[in-house]
């Protein structure tokens, strides 16, 4: 059975987009050319490729076979066209990456050594939370992943993961600041408190933890910012919860500290350094996992 991978193309665009016309406007062509090649690719396959409703286009089981082929060509098409740069001595390329706003400096510290073995390959670096991280992996929308906290995911790869235990982050003069010992949850709960949003890894297993300690809290501020939760803190107005890495720089500095909490979910929280399961890197992408996996400090504590 032979069939068109433009067409292929154009039924994953409408998908991916949710309608004929958003791929129309993307692809610089006329909807009636869509719905056109769509049409013509259930032809050649003999199968139905989706659900026809008014305002969205649900994949088929046949539609989501097709998706998968789509998307493992376009990736291996990639994985050539790398090497091939690479055997030619071209060095180019692109990375994309996502993470949380709290590893960042890490981040740029470890790729300091990529960028000089491959200064004309670029990448990009996008701030989200833990679930648009995950999905962004899943769906081949970056190569690399650096996760805090996850469950447990058979479409992801692990390469490196860290025990990073979560801590009250305050100000020096914080009453917090002179515990002589670990604070309890309970404890920690009494204070105003920024935080993130349920999508971000942190707020995640804190709300394991609450339902462990069968105490809740409540965020005086609620933010998707990791810069102003860490400016918050600085400000002596409460506390953020963060790993101890994500605000190194602020400790050594002496304008935050940082608090140990003594509740299981918290001390146990990892850091995960994740790709696609099955997914075939090209030799940038794959020597960018394998230099921030052995030279970024958080995999290193």
């Amino acid at each position: 059975m032979d069939f068109n991978d433009q067409r292929v193309e154009y039924f994953f665009e409408a998908t991916r987009l949710g309608g004929i016309r958003a791929a129309a406007d993307h692809l610089d062509v006329s909807p009636s050319a869509i719905s056109r090649q769509i049409s013509q690719l259930e032809d050649e396959l003999g199968a139905v490729l989706f659900e026809r409703h008014r305002r969205s286009m649900i994949p088929t089981l046949e539609g989501n076979i097709v998706l998968e082929y789509y998307k493992r060509h376009k990736t291996e098409q990639e994985t050539v066209i790398t090497r091939l740069q690479e055997v030619k001595g071209i060095h180019r390329g692109h990375v994309g990456i996502v993470t949380g706003g709290g590893v960042i400096d890490d981040l740029l510290e470890a790729s300091k050594i990529f960028s000089k073995q491959y200064p004309n390959i670029t990448y990009n670096i996008d701030i989200h939370g833990t679930n648009d991280i995950v999905s962004a992996i899943v769906t081949d929308k970056a190569h690399i992943g650096i996760v805090f906290y996850s469950m447990p995911n058979p479409q992801l790869r692990v390469h490196r993961t860290s025990v990073q235990p979560l801590y009250a982050i305050a100000a020096r003069g914080h009453p917090l600041a002179n515990e002589k010992q670990p604070i309890s949850f309970a404890r920690l709960v009494q204070e105003k408190i920024i935080m993130p949003d349920i999508s971000f890894g942190v707020r995640q297993i804190l709300r394991d933890a609450e339902k462990k300690e069968r105490c809740e809290i409540s965020p005086y501020i609620q933010t998707n910012s990791f810069a102003v939760m860490v400016e918050f803190a600085i400000a002596g107005e409460g506390v953020t919860i963060q790993p101890k890495f994500s605000v190194r720089k602020e400790i050594e500095n002496g304008s935050l500290v940082a608090i140990p909490i003594q509740q299981q979910n918290l001390e146990q929280a990892e850091l995960h350094l994740i790709t696609h399961q099955g997914r075939q890197l090209g030799i940038g992408p794959a020597r960018l996992l394998d230099i921030l996996a052995n030279n970024m400090p958080a995999f290193a504590d």
